[in-house]
């Protein structure tokens, strides 16, 4: 099961931390959960699987992306 780990307006910040996970031997997946009205993305989330849920938030802590 995947798991909502972070939740951003800003799709580069969002994409660093995916690229962090990554590295880190954790899977990710980034997904666009909302848009405007005319299409443009404008919220990102990251999701891991369950299993690596703790893993990654030692991850995130320590990059100090967010």
């Amino acid at each position: 099961m995947w798991t909502v780990i972070f939740v951003s307006q800003d799709g580069e910040k969002t994409s660093r931390l995916v690229g962090i996970l990554g590295e880190n031997g954790i899977m990710t997946r980034m997904k666009v959960s909302r848009e405007d009205d005319f299409g443009t993305e404008i919220a990102y989330e990251v999701l891991v699987p369950q299993t690596e849920l703790e893993s990654a938030q030692d991850i995130i802590f320590e990059s100090e992306i967010i």
